[in-house]
């Protein structure tokens, strides 16, 4: 199982959100680069970028970094945050990013991860699967969807999505622990690779996410704050 560090921005900077509220943030600094640069040296087999602002507001708003990092990058990078269409992400394959990430999409306009997969092959796209109390939450986690995660899962599926990046927002940014009810509810029901985010704080954490099938892991609080060493996590989960 992997670890992927999450590389969150937000108005230029790298930032963390507490329980995916936007006015709860810890800056963790404003060279993308070099917070990228960092978790390449230390082993990271592939980064999780995300843009909070395009993820709110429906459109890559990050775009000019996005380009930065994907050029600098010299490993698999997956991006989310405001891509809702074909074209968002047929844009972004062509600057070399290596897997999108459909969000608000997945309920509101599956469509479009219908036509990506088409022209792309299930391989290059996940879906985020953001709930809080079992309902998916939509337009940067601001909204909430009349569709429980269980639901969505089943319908993604049944259009071809084959991987899932499951998010507890109760859990995100608190450095508690993950969800594991609700992720062995899903591995159990579904076959599909899970990557799970929220709440993984130590790397019994994730070793503990490995014992029960999860593909991989984003970790992004408990790297910044120094409570999972990159490094050591890595050699754990080989």
């Amino acid at each position: 199982m992997d670890i992927i560090p999450a590389i969150d921005i937000k108005d230029g900077k790298c930032v963390r959100l507490f329980q995916g509220n936007y006015s709860k943030e810890k800056v963790f600094g404003d060279d993308l680069i070099e917070i990228a640069s960092k978790w390449i040296d230390m082993g990271a087999k592939r980064l999780h970028i995300v843009d909070l602002d395009g993820a709110k507001d429906g459109s890559q708003k990050n775009i000019s970094i996005l380009k930065k990092l994907i050029k600098f990058s010299n490993i698999p990078i997956q991006i989310g945050g405001g891509v809702r269409k074909f074209s968002d992400a047929k844009y972004l394959f062509e600057l070399g990013v290596d897997k999108i990430i459909f969000g608000t999409s997945a309920v509101k306009n599956p469509d479009e991860i219908k036509s990506t997969i088409e022209k792309y092959s299930s391989k290059f796209v996940i879906v985020g699967i953001d709930a809080k109390n079992g309902m998916v939450q939509t337009n940067g986690w601001l909204i909430e969807s009349q569709i429980s995660s269980n639901i969505l899962l089943k319908k993604m599926i049944g259009i071809g999505v084959e991987q899932f990046i499951y998010t507890d927002i109760t859990r995100d940014g608190t450095l508690s622990e993950p969800n594991y009810e609700q992720i062995i509810e899903i591995l159990e029901n579904f076959k599909v690779k899970l990557t799970v985010a929220g709440g993984v704080a130590t790397i019994e954490h994730l070793m503990k996410l490995k014992s029960i099938g999860a593909y991989s892991a984003i970790s992004g609080m408990a790297l910044y704050e120094g409570k999972i060493n990159l490094r050591e996590a890595i050699k754990k989960l080989l």
